[in-house]
């Protein structure tokens, strides 16, 4: 493993050093120290906890793992450090295998004092039930976070050393964040060490420095070592003090201190180094090149170390760098030839007598594979390997590996991002696109069904998307192609964007109409049935409801007609949600048809698409039972469908049947449960990219404050969705998020005439967009709305004329318009009415108003009727205003 003496750094360790003396003083915080593989990072992690004194140091490190087992993996590895520290420490077992995985939340209690909270965050990632969807991620990591502190509190003042965060998990940073303001007023630094050039390969990762930066933390980058460090750093590897010794390394190496131990080490002084005749005249020696020729310098010193093996070790190393950084030895042994116990031996001996290579702790996966681990002694030692072979050697040696793992890992349990990425990496490498892209869509369904992020889903299609696109014209191809694009759309309903590129182009149309062509070309009649339901789904996200219904219908009757059920599912399930926008009944009838089909078919948990369009289609039919005014069955719907979601993984559903059941809760004066279902909702949004549900949800939860509680804090939520839906801009979800914003202007206005022109200024461009898109349910409420404006500023006859066109519109449809609160319509226009002295239109408007709560009151019983006539401010109002 790398080497850590200690030389200079001394501006480095006094900045840390001054960081501990503060957090000794009660004002903690965090303290980064980045740079590249090898510059002395962990080195100066060392020093600082030797330095000694008052803290405790606490070292943890992060680890290459993806997935939910391996959320707050630092986190979770300093609590069993503490634990394990204490006199009465019980030994907890590592996080690993499917034993494991449904003991985790068990073995967290065991954590004394904080062992209820950390089962909690187990429990939010797990689920109770092992394989539950991710649910509630920010209170799960201030959760973590809090019990971080807490379990801290025993080792106070206390400094806790990260290494390697450029490989941390996203829960951890989400903790990590949260942290950051909490020890500002505690007596705990936290030191995390990364290499810079590697994180933004993480992208929380990444935001996690930019956010502590913008906090105030301190950051220390490492480079190369001054001459005078050079000079110690020879003396005490290898006795050498020479001047011209010195500047001959200066000169060679750059000061980088892995480069160093490789020409000292050993004390053999610049044994592996070559003379200056060796190096090429293309290669300057200056100490001011570029990192291009410091490379070139490290690998030439590297070459000279391999020089020294025999031709059949380089082989066995040559194939274990095609692998990467870390091997497995049954891999290396059958791409040679040789018998692994052969093999074996070899590795353990180059190990053990080189120090090029070093055995790593085996897990699930190492068993799956029969095989020892190792890891190269650093990233540039397996990168010089690897180049040096020929571009053929290479790509088949690649396709060997991609294939032994893809082998082995289709009965491994513990699939996750990482190790997919890996496979495809290897087909990618060896030219084969065709396996790549199904190892891809093979893994991210996988994925999809064991509780990993969305994210992770996303990226790996995404990943499978450009592999299928170099694959060679075949319809196995073009079938992949299709498949891949749906479920990419399909996991990332959430966060689709619909606004044109700079050419004009909508992204997401044209990728289902790429769909659309490779599902004909592949003449694959039931995947083309597919891809049409996902065309109209798209096209109602981009263009509204009159371009997707068209679509939407076809592709319902042909799966009608082939009679299959998972088409029908499919395409059953978009239309119904769709249909009721323009006829709620037929919408119904759709849905309950589609229900049918799903009932017949086996369990779907190999296909997340098929999965997710089950449990949508159990969502939708209770808010479609609530657009038709049948209150109970909704409720008791709704009440049934979102345990069944939490419990397994939909592709981000969950934020939508919560906003779903939140509405009937709503609906039927349930205030305090729909304000708790929103606010699990919002928590479930990633912080990296908005998305078009949470900007629906934060809308929600922002006018039940602004209209039911009077709270203006609420409009800060809804400026907050408003900016999210501008930014997706999805037109059948933009236009919902614009009128509760006006409405809660309008409520909240009183004496703010800024607030009525923002009211006013919203609701024009909201009529002017329903008009264009067809979304008619949100016209109706932006008229209603533009009525109860002019009311209020005492424009009457404009108050008349925007309201009777909302309720023009409700007559035309028979009384009956899906979403659309029509007693609400009617009480604002019979006020309006009343304004105008036509006091028997306005009793008629009423009239009809409380006919329509009473029907509504009739799908309850019992309690449940007596509060929604009661409790519900509007219906209350209404019936008083009626008797």
């Amino acid at each position: 493993m790398p080497v850590d003496t200690f030389v200079d750094r001394e501006r480095e360790f006094e900045v840390a050093m001054t960081q501990v003396q503060s957090a000794c003083a009660g004002r903690g915080g965090f303290l980064v120290i980045d740079g590249s593989a090898g510059i002395g990072k962990s080195a100066l992690l060392a020093k600082i906890a030797e330095s000694g004194g008052a803290p405790t140091f606490l070292s943890v490190r992060c680890h290459a793992q993806v997935g939910h087992l391996a959320a707050y993996g630092p986190l979770v590895d300093l609590a069993w450090l503490i634990e394990q520290s204490t006199p009465r420490h019980r030994r907890l077992l590592r996080r690993s295998g499917e034993g494991m995985k449904t003991r985790w939340p068990e073995l967290l209690t065991m954590v004394p004092g904080v062992g209820e909270a950390l089962k909690m965050v187990a429990e939010s990632l797990s689920g109770p039930v092992p394989g539950a969807p991710l649910v509630d991620h920010r209170t799960a990591a201030r959760s973590m976070a809090e019990a971080t502190l807490a379990l801290l509190r025993a080792k106070h003042p206390a400094v806790v050393m990260i290494d390697d965060v450029h490989r941390i998990d996203g829960s951890s940073c989400a903790a990590l964040s949260y942290l950051a303001r909490a020890v500002q007023s505690e007596p705990v630094l936290f030191v995390l060490a990364l290499r810079h050039d590697e994180t933004p390969d993480n992208p929380a990762a990444q935001q996690l420095i930019d956010d502590l930066q913008l906090q105030g933390a301190r950051q220390v980058r490492l480079g190369g070592l001054p001459p005078a460090a050079v000079e110690q750093l020879g003396r005490l590897l290898a006795g050498s003090t020479s001047a011209q010794v010195t500047r001959r390394l200066v000169d060679q190496t750059g000061g980088h201190p892995l480069l160093l131990h490789y020409c000292l080490g050993k004390g053999r002084p610049l044994a592996a180094l070559p003379a200056a005749d060796d190096v090429s005249g293309k290669v300057s020696l200056r100490a001011e090149d570029d990192a291009d020729a410091l490379l070139t310098r490290v690998r030439l010193v590297i070459q000279a170390r391999l020089r020294r093996l025999s031709s059949e070790d380089l082989r066995l190393l040559s194939i274990a760098a095609v692998q990467g950084r870390s091997f497995h030895s049954s891999v290396v042994a059958h791409i040679a030839g040789q018998d692994h116990d052969v093999v074996a031996h070899r590795l353990h001996r180059l190990a053990t007598e080189t120090g090029m290579l070093y055995p790593v702790g085996a897990d699930d996966w190492d068993d799956v594979l029969n095989a020892d681990r190792y890891s190269f002694e650093h990233d540039l030692l397996q990168e010089t390997l690897y180049r040096d072979q020929t571009e053929r050697q290479r790509r088949e040696r690649h396709r060997k590996v991609g294939r032994i793992l893809y082998q082995h890992s289709r009965n491994f349990a513990d699939m996750n991002q990482e190790l997919a990425l890996d496979l495809i990496r290897h087909h990618r490498l060896g030219g084969d696109w065709l396996s790549a892209a199904k190892v891809a869509h093979d893994t991210a369904c996988r994925l999809a069904g064991t509780g990993a992020s969305t994210r992770e889903v996303i990226a790996i299609a995404e990943q499978g998307l450009h592999d299928v696109r170099h694959a060679a014209p075949v319809p196995d191809a073009d079938r992949l192609r299709a498949q891949l694009i749906e479920l990419l759309l399909t996991a990332s309903e959430l966060s689709w964007r619909t606004r044109p590129e700079a050419d004009g182009t909508v992204r997401l149309e044209a990728l289902s109409a790429e769909a659309l062509e490779a599902a004909r070309t592949a003449n694959d009649e039931a995947l083309q049935v597919r891809v049409r339901y996902l065309h109209g789904k798209v096209l109602l996200y981009t263009r509204g409801v009159p371009a997707a219904i068209g679509p939407l219908q076809d592709a319902w009757e042909t799966a009608l007609d082939s009679g299959d059920p998972k088409n029908i599912l499919l395409a059953g399930c978009e239309y119904g949600r769709q249909l009721p926008k323009v006829n709620v009944e037929a919408g119904l009838d759709v849905l309950r048809r589609t229900e049918e089909a799903a009932d017949t078919l086996a369990d779907d948990g190999d296909d997340p698409v098929l999965q997710r369009a089950r449990h949508m289609t159990a969502l939708q039919l209770g808010v479609s039972l609530l657009d038709a005014g049948r209150l109970g069955p909704a409720l008791t719907r709704l009440r049934a469908a979102v345990p069944d979601v939490r419990r397994r993984p939909a592709l981000g559903l969950l934020p939508i049947g919560l906003n779903y059941l939140a509405q009937v809760e709503t609906a039927v004066g349930n205030y305090a449960e729909a304000e708790r279902l929103l606010t699990e909702a919002t928590a479930l949004h990633d912080a990296g990219e908005p998305d078009g549900w949470h900007a629906v949800n934060l809308a929600y939860l922002g006018s039940r404050r602004a209209l039911d509680q009077h709270d203006s804090g609420g409009l800060a939520l809804l400026e907050q969705a408003r900016s999210e839906a501008e930014a997706t801009w999805q037109a059948n979800l933009a236009p919902l998020v614009a009128n509760l914003y006006a409405a809660s202007l309008i409520a909240l206005a009183t004496s703010a005439p800024a607030m009525m022109r923002k009211a006013l200024s919203v609701l024009n461009e909201t009529l002017t967009e329903t008009r264009r898109t067809g979304m008619r349910r949100s016209e109706i409420a932006a008229l209603s709305l533009l009525g109860e404006w002019h009311l209020l500023e005492d424009m009457l006859p404009q108050a008349m004329a925007f309201s009777e066109l909302a309720v023009d519109h409700i007559r035309t449809a028979g009384w009956k318009i899906p979403a659309v609160c029509v007693e609400e319509v009617l009480y604002r226009h019979s006020r309006i009415q009343e304004a105008l002295g036509d006091e028997q239109g306005a009793r008629e408007s009423v009239i009809r108003a409380a006919s329509e709560v009473n029907r509504k009151a009739d799908s309850l019983d019992g309690d449940a009727r007596v509060r929604f006539l009661r409790d519900v401010p509007l219906n209350r109002a209404i019936l008083a205003a009626a008797a």
